[in-house]
């Protein structure tokens, strides 16, 4: 017999993950919980257990490929007291997991803290930003962090300080552990609001003259590799100059504007992005001899997660998940 669970439990059915997710791409999720606080990430953990499904926490989706048959589990997305901000006068700043990422970064820089301006253009939650220990102009944001809290399966509240998370480029100890990023503890510095400002905006024209934005794209498709950076430049140019800039296949295409981009022209599915994926990591080996990195995380119907280029160079293993 299932568990009765609260009322007021926000749990909807059938969610169509082409319409919830960034790439706009993927078949239907079982179920999508909304949670405001630790006890109801533990309740829809626990709804997905007595019902013997996977559950899956996702921020702004903004790196994730849903498989084209959908996720057979439950999908958590935190909100409520995960949207919080609290701010000392030292620059020690706590922020929720789901604060969504860009809109953090203004708020900041106008109470006129300085140290995050280099995330304004990234669509991403906060928590998503941390589980990648993602940034841009070569920078991270594991320089400003202290600390990360995190819940387990158990209801264990863990906190890390900065030195145990494992952060490296663009990877951190959270992409290997079964816990919920809550919250993070940064410090930051003050700066002129105005010089601030002009800083966001300056990364933000450049973003919008360099990126697609018309079109649904997970953003970079691969991590830049510092080597091949040094000796043949970044993942977009190399892709670029192997000859597959603007190329198509199906719904999806290497963008035309830049090539570390692959958009969806309206009908994409899944694997007509990770055949392009698959076509740009083969060519690049072959004339570069360099491997690239995938950064989307290819989610399948069961759960699992892997890098978009595993599941594109093993196709016929994962078309059915």
């Amino acid at each position: 017999m299932l568990r009765i669970f609260s009322l007021k439990m926000n749990i909807k059915e059938n969610v169509s993950l082409s319409s919830f997710s960034h790439w706009k791409i993927g078949g239907k999720a079982k179920y999508l919980s909304i949670v405001n606080n630790e006890k109801e990430i533990l309740e829809a953990i626990e709804f997905a257990k007595v019902r013997n499904l996977p559950w899956l926490v996702v921020g702004n989706t903004s790196n994730l490929l849903f498989s084209d048959s959908g996720f057979d589990g439950v999908l958590i997305k935190l909100d409520g007291k995960f949207k919080d901000i609290s701010l000392s006068n030292d620059g020690v700043v706590n922020i929720g997991s789901a604060c969504f990422t860009p809109t953090t970064v203004r708020k900041l820089i106008a109470k006129g803290f300085s140290g995050l301006e280099h995330l304004i253009g990234i669509p991403a939650s906060f928590g998503g930003v941390i589980y990648m220990n993602a940034g841009s102009q070569r920078k991270s944001i594991s320089s400003n962090i202290l600390s990360v809290l995190s819940i387990d399966e158990s209801g264990n509240i863990i906190e890390r300080r900065v030195d145990k998370c494992a952060f490296d480029y663009r990877e951190s100890c959270y992409q290997s552990l079964n816990e919920i990023i809550l919250s993070c503890k940064l410090k930051l510095q003050p700066g002129c609001k105005i010089e601030l400002r002009r800083k966001c905006l300056e990364i933000l024209k450049e973003r919008r003259m360099k990126f697609p934005r018309k079109e649904p794209s997970c953003g970079s498709v691969f991590v830049s590799n510092p080597k091949m950076y040094e000796t043949i430049g970044p993942p977009g140019k190399v892709i670029e100059d192997v000859g597959l800039k603007g190329y198509k296949f199906g719904g999806a295409q290497i963008s035309a504007m830049h090539a570390n981009f692959i958009v969806n022209r309206g009908k994409a599915s899944a694997i007509d992005v990770l055949t392009l994926i698959k076509l740009a990591y083969n060519e690049v080996y072959q004339k570069t001899g360099f491997r690239l990195k995938s950064e989307a995380i290819y989610i399948t119907r069961s759960g699992e997660q892997y890098r978009a280029d595993i599941v594109a160079n093993n196709l016929k293993r994962f078309v059915e998940l």
